[in-house]
C-alpha cells in the first residue's frame, strides 16, 4: 500500500510504481485464480497484491483482461522454457509434461485458451503450438514420437486433462494425475512416461 500512497501524494503513479502494480496483480490473480480458478473475487486478488480494487481497475477493466494477462505470461512462460529446451533430445516430453503440470494446476486454462473468447487469447493456442512444434519435429527425427502424431494431438491431450480433472471432482474421487500424465505419454511417445 506505500506505493499507492505516494501515487495518492503526487496525484499520478509513476511509470515504475504502474508497472510495479500490474506486475503484483498478474501474480496475485495466478495464485488466486490457481487457488479458486477465474471467478475468485477481485478484492482477493487486490488484497493480495497489496493494492486497492481501484488500482486493480485502473490496470484491468474488467475481469476477463485480468484473466488474459495471466494466460499471456503462462504462454510467456511456455515460449521461454521451449526455448531453452530447443536442444535438448527430451524436450518434446518435457514441454508437453510441463503442459500438463499447468493443466493440473490451473485446471481452468485449457478451457478458456481452446475457446478463444476471451479477449487478447485468440493467438494464445497458436503460439504454444508454435513453441511446441520444433521440439516435437526434433522428437519425431528421433523416433521419440508415434508416427503421426501432430502438434495439434500433443495439444488436445490439455482438454482431454481437463475432463479427467472435471470427472474426478464430481465424484469425489483421489486424483487420477500419475494415470492421466502415463497414459497420455504412451499415447504420444515411444518412450516410457516419467516415473511417479
Amino acid at each position: 500500500m506505500a506505493v499507492e500512497r505516494a501515487v495518492e501524494r503526487t496525484g499520478e503513479p509513476t511509470r515504475r510504481d504502474a508497472a510495479r502494480n500490474r506486475e503484483l496483480l498478474v501474480a496475485a490473480a495466478r495464485r488466486a485464480f490457481a487457488r479458486q480458478g477465474p471467478d475468485v473475487p477481485l478484492e482477493e486478488i487486490a488484497s493480495e497484491a497489496g493494492v486497492s480494487r481501484t488500482t486493480l481497475h485502473r490496470h484491468f477493466a474488467h475481469r476477463e483482461a485480468l484473466a488474459s494477462a495471466v494466460l499471456e505470461h503462462n504462454v510467456a512462460d511456455i515460449e521461454a522454457r521451449a526455448a531453452t529446451l530447443s536442444g535438448a533430445d527430451d524436450g518434446a516430453e518435457r514441454l508437453f509434461h510441463h503442459l500438463l503440470d499447468v493443466q493440473f494446476e490451473v485446471p481452468w486454462l485449457g478451457r478458456v485458451v481452446a475457446d478463444g473468447r476471451m479477449p487478447g487469447t485468440a493467438d494464445l493456442g497458436e503460439r504454444t503450438a508454435a513453441a511446441l512444434s520444433p521440439l516435437l519435429d526434433r522428437a519425431r527425427e528421433r523416433g521419440q514420437v508415434h508416427p503421426g502424431v501432430t502438434t495439434e494431438d500433443v495439444l488436445l491431450t490439455l482438454p482431454m486433462v481437463m475432463a479427467v480433472q472435471a470427472a474426478t471432482a464430481a465424484g469425489g474421487a483421489p486424483s487420477r494425475a500419475g494415470t492421466t500424465r502415463a497414459i497420455l505419454h504412451r499415447g504420444l511417445f515411444t518412450t516410457a512416461p516419467p516415473a511417479g
